[in-house]
């Protein structure tokens, strides 16, 4: 497909090279940003802990974690899910390094790959989720990445997609606008919300089942069903 063939290149030339740095200031930047836009002292818990109760794990069940980054997602998954498993993927070493210096419940494993080419079976999985990665991927790699989700969850199964979203209201669409132009992903972002997620979510097959927004509507979340 045309996509993997195009992400090598650009994971060396942006992804790589933004998260072979940035990944020391991920999870401090992630707790600012909760702290400002998710009722400040303790956002993050709550906002994490909002998106586990979209993905509603149940015992037993088989949960991956698509572009995992730092892996704390992945890891309080496992350990609400208390039993089970639950995979994280993620292709940056950088950020694989930081996950794996973290308490690791049982149940959790890390894999060092390519979202869109995962090294496991079809329909293996329960349920999924994909926080935050896909507007940093261009539109080709974006299709692949959810359409390789679809192969791996099974029939029935459940996907919940947090990813940014553009404000219905001038001055905070704006806002936001002006701060992503700070970051090297700004142009897959834009064309991302271009292309709207839903669109993209139902292009790959799967079927949404409820949407909402967060984070001063800077954040969507999606729930949909193979």
């Amino acid at each position: 497909m045309k996509g993997k063939r195009e992400m090598p290149d650009y994971y060396r030339e942006v992804y790589e090279k933004w998260y072979s740095w940035f990944s020391y200031i991920c999870d401090p930047f992630v707790k600012v940003f909760c702290f400002l836009f998710n009722g400040g002292f303790g956002g993050e818990r709550r906002w994490r802990e909002s998106i586990i109760e979209w993905i509603n794990p149940q015992p037993g069940e088989k949960i991956i974690d698509v572009c995992s980054g730092t892996g704390t997602l992945s890891i309080m998954l496992a350990k609400r899910l208390g039993g089970g498993e639950v995979v994280g993927i993620e292709i940056s070493p950088a950020q694989l390094k930081i996950a794996r210096k973290k308490e690791k419940p049982d149940g959790l494993f890390f894999i060092e790959g390519d979202a869109q080419d995962i090294p496991l079976e079809d329909c293996y999985f329960d349920r999924g989720v994909i926080c935050g990665a896909l507007h940093e991927m261009p539109q080709e790699v974006r299709g692949n990445v959810l359409s390789e989700a679809y192969r791996i969850i099974r029939p029935g199964g459940k996907i919940v997609i947090i990813e940014h979203n553009k404000p219905k209201r001038k001055w905070k669409a704006g806002l936001f606008d002006f701060l992503e132009r700070f970051n090297p992903e700004y142009p897959t972002y834009k064309n991302m919300l271009k292309c709207g997620l839903i669109n993209e979510i139902e292009r790959a097959g799967f079927r949404i089942v409820k949407t909402n927004t967060t984070s001063w509507e800077y954040l969507q979340i999606v729930l949909a069903e193979r």
